[in-house]
């Protein structure tokens, strides 16, 4: 599919008053004029084409609930970002983006965030701003540290993180405690910091390919814990780390050995 059949695709989307519009893979830079008139548009998907920018013309979609971008060239994000009052769930994953203006704080009603594969190294403390957010993806960028910015997002569910350079889970960590789901895999890990022991509710814990020698004793006591995935490790005794596990059910020891 190529740019020159969008409008006929734009027009049909306005007849039909559509609430859902997928542009996939049509080479596009900039979107027509005509995309304003799609008053009902709440969810757009404009994966796999060559945006090195937003287009302006979403800001001209304040119904937008749900945006996609993965796997375009966007470099940054606008600063009038913030007309997009009722987001709730924004991909950016697989671009270029190497730093975060103070714009993305504007998103207060983001529920979902996806950062995966670009080339960021810290957030903005308007990220604090998302207080809303449950999802965050973060992997496959350039962390060497947890930015201490997401302490502020309490209700965190899902924090993925892995295929960075983090060598230390952080002490204020024990802040997120809706945290279900908590990826460090693929990066520096030495160490199991007990603060995880804190995250009550925590049911997947994913460190695989880190370089974890040893685990802790307290791993029995988080009774929500479902899967722990720690292939690719240099631990000593698998056996005595299934021994530290509340529940070493087959799910467990299939991501150990």
């Amino acid at each position: 599919m190529d740019s020159k059949s969008i409008h006929p695709m734009i027009q049909k989307a306005y007849q039909d008053k559509v609430t859902q519009l997928e542009l996939f893979n049509m080479a596009l830079t900039q979107l027509p004029d005509e995309i304003t008139q799609l008053a009902h548009l709440e969810e757009l998907y404009l994966e796999n084409n060559n945006f090195t920018k937003l287009p302006e013309k979403l800001m001209q979609l304040p119904s937008l609930k749900v945006l996609s971008l993965e796997y375009n060239h966007i470099t940054t994000l606008p600063h009038d970002i913030g007309e997009l009052k009722y987001l709730q769930k924004l991909n950016l994953a697989n671009n270029h983006i190497e730093t975060l203006s103070d714009a993305i704080g504007q998103f207060t009603e983001l529920k979902v965030l996806d950062l995966r594969v670009n080339a960021l190294s810290d957030l903005p403390d308007s990220f604090a701003n998302l207080k809303k957010l449950e999802i965050l993806y973060l992997g496959r960028n350039q962390f060497q540290h947890l930015p201490k910015v997401l302490s502020h997002l309490t209700q965190l569910q899902d924090l993925g993180t892995g295929g960075n350079q983090i060598s230390q889970i952080p002490q204020w960590i024990d802040q997120l405690q809706q945290l279900k789901y908590l990826s460090f895999s693929r990066n520096n890990l030495n160490n199991v910091s007990d603060v995880i022991q804190s995250l009550a509710f925590l049911e997947h814990l994913i460190l695989r390919e880190n370089k974890i020698e040893s685990f802790p004793l307290w791993l029995k006591n988080m009774k929500h814990l479902k899967l722990l995935d720690i292939r690719g490790n240099i631990f000593e005794d698998k056996n005595n780390i299934l021994k530290n596990v509340h529940s070493p059910d087959d799910i467990i020891r299939s991501y150990i050995e």
